[in-house]
């Protein structure tokens, strides 16, 4: 499985992940496949190479990856970043899975995820981004007259999802420029 993340987005993952356990249960196969993909592309680093080959296994352990991830990172003079430049990594591609569900269950439940569980990484934009999509989520999906009288039950697929990326488009366009994010963080 080729990555579709990149190292930086991978070590945001990593840093929100490690704030918020319940998050990506599957980074360990994601930060393989990255390095993995490393290794392909020609880099040499035998670090880099254990940590591609830890994907042989059925289960890579999780505290095997971080090491090998964390080596490379001190091979390298990588730095993890600070949690307000993680969260708004894991939102920006929050955002990017959302605008691309494949079907409006798909992104009702994507959004639900962010009614269930509080996330307070004290960055304003993240804050208003899931401020957004939760008043959002009860806007479309509630039933509070009864079984199938939501919002999102009278729209067309096309609808909802316009609408949901109309919502989220002041805050893409800030969230997905690398020279808003120092702004964004402080």
């Amino acid at each position: 499985m080729p990555s579709v993340y990149t190292l930086n987005e991978l070590l945001g993952l990593l840093v929100f992940s490690g704030k918020y356990q319940f998050l990506h249960n599957d980074l360990d196969s994601m930060i393989i496949a990255w390095a993995e993909d490393q290794i392909i592309e020609g880099n040499d680093s035998d670090t880099l190479l254990i940590l591609a080959s830890l994907g042989l296994d059925n289960q890579p352990v999780r505290a095997e990856v971080e090491l090998y991830m964390s080596r490379y990172m001190a091979e390298q003079q990588i730095n993890l970043p600070p949690l307000k430049t993680a969260a708004l990594v894991w939102i920006k591609l929050f955002m990017s899975q959302l605008s691309q569900c494949a079907s409006i269950h798909d992104a009702e439940q994507k959004m639900y995820f962010l009614v269930c569980h509080w996330l307070e990484p004290d960055v304003k934009i993240f804050t208003a981004v899931v401020d957004t999509l939760k008043s959002l989520y009860w806007h479309l999906f509630d039933e509070w007259e009864g079984p199938g009288t939501s919002e999102a039950v009278r729209m067309e697929e096309s609808e909802l999802f316009e609408l949901i990326n109309r919502a989220m488009l002041p805050y893409s366009r800030k969230i997905e420029n690398p020279d808003w994010l120092d702004l964004l963080v402080r």
